[in-house]
């Protein structure tokens, strides 16, 4: 089954299918970087989070296109957060913050992650500074440039 194939299925939430064809594929192109990511996509639409962790690791060790590579960060980091492993998804959101500052899912799912390890402030600032620089709410945006600028430091206090 090619790849294309593999990404209707999972487009489809058709994730059994999907993981059955990746890893049939998968025995005669260990290598291919997009079936690991297919593969690691069905485990996760499964709840086989443990499972989906090493098809992500390997798809990213090989090299992702760019159009899949933020988004198998925000899958392994997520799955390392299901499972409780919160360090494992704050490094893996860094990481992913540092090969795309413009992705703000990115550094939302950082901010869950930090609060899971209890960087309380950190988890704060960036979500707050991701409100005040995507919200489209107009009471939000009259106060746009204030919540960006307090989310630097939550705790300055001006005499």
């Amino acid at each position: 089954m090619k790849t294309t194939e593999i990404l209707a299925l999972l487009e489809n939430g058709q994730y059994q299918e999907a993981k059955e064809s990746a890893k049939n594929a998968l025995l005669t192109e260990p290598d291919n970087a997009l079936l690991n990511y297919y593969a690691a996509w069905s485990c996760d639409g499964l709840s086989d989070e443990t499972e989906a962790i090493s098809y992500y690791e390997k798809a990213l060790k090989i090299g992702l296109p760019e159009t899949d590579l933020a988004d198998a960060y925000i899958g392994l980091g997520s799955t390392y957060r299901a499972i409780g492993n919160y360090a494992k998804a704050s490094e893996t959101f860094q990481k992913a913050r540092v090969s795309f500052p413009e992705n703000k899912a990115i550094t939302v799912f950082a901010s869950m992650a930090l609060y899971n390890e209890q960087n309380y402030k950190e988890a704060m600032q960036l979500a707050i500074k991701i409100i005040g620089e995507t919200s489209s709410d107009p009471t939000i945006i009259a106060y746009k440039k204030a919540i960006i600028n307090y989310s630097e430091d939550l705790d300055a206090v001006w005499d």
